[in-house]
């Protein structure tokens, strides 16, 4: 662009900075009022000022609009916060809520004895018993006996290959897939 095309872009540009942005969602509050000319708001001297002692748009203020930006007349802005509550979806909740049915936890289920379920202790021997002993040689036992090693990884083994037994080999035949 031209020097001369780019200073006539601005000027139109700062004659049209009074007007203000029409409000795109047609809200019902009104703008608020000028300030008072008569409120002692004088201008600095050597300062060129409009009526009443108001900047002119020349010099390249905007308008207080109490945010203090500038807004271009032609730009449409969205305000993307959220929507404030609406006061009938809490009677909506309120409703359809029913207090008879309430959620009651299942009752605590205690961890069977060694006669009644050997194996799941052998999973928790194995696998909790092996990693704390890899982790004990690891900090505590460098210099030790490789042997204890060969045990620890054993017992993490032979706790998975019991852990992955137990799970069954039987599918459920209502099964769609989705099993946790």
């Amino acid at each position: 662009m031209k020097d001369r095309d780019l200073e006539a872009e601005f000027e139109r540009i700062v004659a049209g900075w009074e007007t203000e942005a029409p409000d795109p969602h047609g809200s019902s509050v009104p703008p608020s009022p000028p300030p008072d000319p008569s409120a002692g708001a004088e201008s600095a001297p050597g300062e060129a000022s409009g009526p009443a002692g108001t900047p002119t748009p020349a010099e390249g203020r905007f308008k207080d609009t109490g945010l203090n930006l500038p807004i271009a007349p032609a730009a449409g802005h969205v305000w993307r916060g959220s929507e404030p509550p609406r006061e009938d979806v809490d009677e909506l909740l309120d409703a359809g809520a029913v207090d008879d049915d309430h959620f009651v936890p299942p009752t605590e289920t205690d961890l069977p004895t060694a006669e009644e379920d050997p194996m799941f202790w052998a999973i928790v021997g194995g696998l909790g018993g092996g990693t704390l002993l890899l982790l004990y040689i690891l900090f505590f036992d460098r210099g030790g006996s490789g042997w204890w090693i060969v045990t620890a990884v054993t017992m993490i083994v032979v706790g998975f290959v019991l852990l992955v037994l137990r799970g069954g080999t039987e599918r459920d035949p209502f099964d769609d897939g989705t099993r946790v």
